[in-house]
C-alpha cells in the first residue's frame, strides 16, 4: 500500500474530507502533518499516522517527518494551501519525493519573486510592478508604476489586504493600514514574508482561474479546468464561479499556452497548480500562480462535476508519481461537459450578530442544487472587510444545469430562499 503525507487539511469540513475519501478509494494510506489533530470521521487516518507539530516551524516539521519515515516510509507529499508549499518542497527534498524545488516553491509563494521570474522570460504576461518594504518605497513605486494600481502583501492568499490605489492622496495612511492588517500578530500567514509588499498596475478585464498539473511522470503541463470568476470591486473578494469558462474556444487555447509558459518560467514541477489571471480578448495577465490545488470547492467539486473526472484523485496520483488520467484534460471535455456548474458564496452586507438562519430546506427543492452549506449559525458574529476577509461569507451553493442561463437562475433562486438576519 502506498503512503502519502498531507500537510494540514483545508479549513472547511466538506472540502477537507474529499481528499480523505479519494485516498481511501485508491487504497492509499494517509499520514497527516498538522498543527492540531482535526475533528474528522474515524477510519480515514490511523491514530499512529498523525504528526502533530507547529507547521509554521518548518525545520522542526521536516525533522519530525524524517523520523516518522524511518519506520513508515512515505511515497508522496502534498498540501492544500499556500502556507505549506515551501514545506512540501523541503520534505520532498529530504525524502527524495516528487515535488517542486525549493526555489520554485518560493517563486510560487512570494508574489514579487513570481513576477520577477515570469517577467524575465515573458514580460507580456505581467503588469508593471515594484517591491515595497517602506513608505518611501511605496511612494516611489506609485510614481514609477503609475495609477491606478494595487498594493498587496507578497505572501498571502484568500484576497487578504488587496488595496486598490486611485489617487496619490493619503498614501501614508494606506501604507500604515496595510502594515497593520498584515501584522504577524493578527495572522501568522504573514510570518513567511513579513513587511514585504508589491505594488503593481491595476489589471483590467475578466477574472479566471486555471487549474492543472505538472506531471511528475512526463513533466508535461496539463490543464484540467478553466473557470470564470467574479469578485467584488472594492476588496476583490471572490463570490461566484462558472465551470467551464464560457470564453470562446480560440481564446481558451491561447490562455492555456500562456499559462503553461508562465508555469515553466517559475520552474514549477510535479504538483497541482492553481493560476489566477485577468483576460481581455486574446490577452492574458497573470495575477498569481499557486503550486497547490485550487480551493473554494473548484478542485473538489466544480471540475469533477463538469468533467466527470476527479481532480483530487489525479492530484494524489501525481504526488505518488503515477500517470494522470488524460480524460481530465480541459481540451478533451470542454465542448461536451457533463454539465455547466455554478457556485456562489452569499455575503453579508451588514456587521453584527446572526439572529436567524432559514430557508435551507427550500433551497433543495430545486433539483439543480448539488450542495448547499450554511456558513453561519445563530449567535455567530459577522465582521466585514477590511477588518476580516472571510467572516462576511454566510452560505455557499453549488448548482448544475444544461446552460449558463439555467445555472444563473438556480443561483438566484437559492440566494432568494436563504434567510439570514443580522442584528
Amino acid at each position: 500500500m502506498k503512503r502519502i503525507l498531507f500537510i494540514n487539511l483545508r479549513s472547511h469540513f466538506v472540502e477537507r474530507m474529499e481528499p480523505l475519501y479519494v485516498a481511501k478509494k485508491l487504497g492509499v494510506e494517509v499520514v497527516l502533518l498538522t498543527d492540531k489533530k482535526p475533528q474528522i470521521d474515524d477510519g480515514y487516518i490511523l491514530e499512529e499516522n498523525y504528526i502533530v507539530t507547529d507547521t509554521y516551524n518548518m525545520e522542526e516539521s521536516v525533522q519530525k517527518v524524517v523520523e516518522f519515515a524511518k519506520n513508515r516510509p512515505i511515497d508522496g507529499v502534498l498540501t492544500w494551501s499556500d502556507r505549506d508549499v515551501e514545506l512540501v518542497s523541503l520534505i520532498a527534498e529530504r525524502l527524495n519525493l516528487p515535488a517542486p524545488s525549493i526555489e520554485a516553491s518560493k517563486n510560487a509563494r512570494n508574489k514579487y519573486l513570481m513576477r520577477k521570474a515570469i517577467s524575465k522570460e515573458f514580460p507580456d504576461l505581467c503588469p508593471k510592478f515594484k517591491r515595497v518594504t517602506t513608505l518611501e518605497e511605496f511612494q516611489e513605486a506609485v510614481e514609477n508604476v503609475g495609477i491606478p494600481g494595487v498594493l498587496k502583501p507578497v505572501g498571502a492568499s484568500g484576497s487578504k489586504t488587496i488595496v486598490k490605489i486611485y489617487s496619490k492622496d493619503n498614501l501614508e495612511n494606506i501604507f500604515n493600514r496595510v502594515k497593520e492588517e498584515t501584522s504577524t500578530v493578527r495572522d501568522k500567514v504573514f510570518s513567511y514574508f513579513p513587511n514585504e509588499y508589491i505594488y503593481e498596475e491595476l489589471l483590467l478585464g475578466d477574472e479566471m482561474s486555471i487549474e492543472g498539473f505538472v506531471s511528475s511522470v512526463t513533466g508535461e503541463v496539463m490543464i484540467a479546468g478553466m473557470t470564470d470568476k467574479y469578485v467584488t470591486e472594492e476588496f476583490s473578494t471572490e463570490y461566484k464561479e462558472i465551470e467551464p469558462s464560457q470564453k470562446i474556444s480560440k481564446n481558451l487555447r491561447i490562455y492555456r499556452d500562456k499559462i503553461a509558459s508562465a508555469i515553466k518560467a517559475l520552474g514549477i514541477t510535479s504538483c497541482a497548480f492553481h493560476a489566477e489571471v485577468k483576460v481581455q480578448g486574446e490577452n492574458l495577465k497573470v495575477v498569481e500562480i499557486a503550486a497547490r490545488p485550487g480551493g473554494g470547492f473548484i478542485t473538489t467539486h466544480l471540475v469533477q462535476l463538469a468533467s466527470g473526472i476527479s481532480f483530487i484523485e489525479q492530484t494524489i496520483k501525481n504526488a505518488l508519481k503515477l500517470p494522470i488520467d488524460d480524460r481530465i484534460l480541459f481540451e478533451f471535455w470542454e465542448r461536451n461537459p457533463k454539465c455547466i456548474v455554478g457556485q456562489e458564496d452569499f455575503m453579508s452586507e451588514k456587521e453584527g450578530k446572526v439572529i436567524r438562519v432559514g430557508g435551507i430546506s427550500e433551497i433543495f427543492e430545486d433539483p439543480n442544487v448539488e450542495l448547499f452549506i450554511p456558513l453561519k449559525e445563530v449567535g455567530d458574529e459577522i465582521t466585514l472587510p477590511p477588518k476580516n476577509y472571510s467572516s462576511l461569507y454566510t452560505g455557499r451553493v453549488i448548482v448544475t444545469g444544461l446552460n449558463v442561463k439555467e445555472v444563473e437562475n438556480s443561483l438566484e433562486k437559492a440566494k432568494a430562499k436563504f434567510k439570514l438576519k443580522v442584528k
